[in-house]
Formats: structure tokens, sequence, C-alpha cells
């Protein structure tokens, strides 16, 4: 842990802010001196959600993460990363591939910092959990499918997609599908799914609206 990024994202109150600036700085200062940080830079998300990723410290963060800028990340805890469980996980997963450790100072149990010796054991237990949740995804999406067939509901691409199947859609993205294995498992175009995903509307074509 020689370079290091600290993570915070706090609402509106200065106090939330002082709380987790005060215990991570005080975990740092009792490091011992030959495991202090070579240096530091830190990230800040205030008055966001912790549901949404779109926040712009959190996507800085990534980017130096992805450009291999520093090798550790800390957090108070591991929901100011997101408040979505499997979102958290599928995150750390990301950051593991590119060599970038995680520690959360007031969660021992989930440091995944270069120095722990279960580090490996606990990224396949996350990995494991990330695709059992995906598999449920997609299995829950396939019952509503076929519920929907029985009720005489036309399947396919024509068919009209509604708030229910654009849900699903970004809830399979966030989960780590590709584009092309949403697209096969709610019968869509790979278009389709990119603007289901990203909220804008289908176009009539993609609806199969008559327009004769």
């Amino acid at each position: 842990m020689q370079h290091i990024a600290i993570y915070y994202r706090v609402s509106t109150d200065k106090q939330d802010f002082a709380s987790q600036r005060n215990t991570i700085e005080q975990w740092l200062e009792e490091l011992p001196e030959s495991k202090q940080p070579k240096s530091v830079k830190v990230f800040k998300d205030e008055g966001i959600s912790g549901k949404t990723l779109n926040r712009p410290g959190f996507q800085a963060l990534l980017k130096d993460a992805f450009q291999k800028k520093f090798d550790t990340i800390l957090v108070y805890r591991l929901d100011r990363l997101s408040r979505h469980a499997n979102h958290a996980i599928k995150i750390l997963l990301e950051l593991d591939e590119v060599g970038v450790g995680f520690i959360s100072v007031t969660q021992p149990v989930l440091n995944l910092g270069h120095e722990n010796p279960f580090r490996r054991t606990m990224l396949s237990a996350f990995a494991e959990l990330a695709e059992i949740e995906r598999e449920t995804i997609v299995a829950r999406v396939k019952a509503g499918l076929a519920a929907a067939k029985k009720r005489g509901q036309k399947l396919g691409a024509p068919m009209k997609v509604d708030a229910k199947k654009q849900h699903l859609a970004r809830e399979l993205r966030d989960n780590g599908l590709s584009y092309k294995k949403i697209a096969a498992e709610l019968k869509l175009s790979v278009g389709a799914v990119h603007k289901l995903v990203k909220g804008a509307d289908l176009p009539p074509a993609d609806r199969g609206e008559n327009h004769g």
C-alpha cells in the first residue's frame, strides 16, 4: 500500500464528512512507519445518493484506478462505494482485475488490501455471490417472460417494451451482463437494450407500432 486514494461520499451534513475523515486519518496515523503511504489522493461526492453510480467523484476515482494511479482505495464503509451490495461486489472485483486493493477502515472483515492473506479466497467468494445474483436475475426474467407468454402476450422484438422490461435490462446490466446477453434474455436487439439501459424511449419501429 504505497499510493492510496480515499473516497468520501457524504450527505450535506458537515459532521458526516468530519466523522469519516477523522476515522480514516486516525487509521492512517496508527499504521507503522514502514506501511505509511507515499501518496494520498482524495475523491469526494457530497449530497449524492449511493444508489447511483453516476457520481462525479466516484467516476473520477474509477478512472484513476483503471489507469493504475494508486494501488489501494480507502473508504469509511463499503456502502460509501454503493448502497447496493451487488454493485459494491462488482466494483471490488473490477478493481482487483487492475490490481487495486480495497480497505474499509471500519469493517476489517471486508478488507481486500494486498497484504491480506485471505484476499484471494474472499474475492473468489465475492465472485461466486455475483454469479449467483446474475443467475437469480436471469431466472426471474425468464419466469416473467414465460408468465407473459401464458397470458397470451406476444414476446419478441415487436412487443411493446414497458417499464418492467426496462428495469430488468438495467438490473441485468448493473450485475455485469453484456448488452448482447441481455438482448438474448429479453429477446430484443442490442441497440434496443442500449436505449433501455440509458433510459431513452425506443423508437416506434422497435415497439412494433402500426404506422400504416
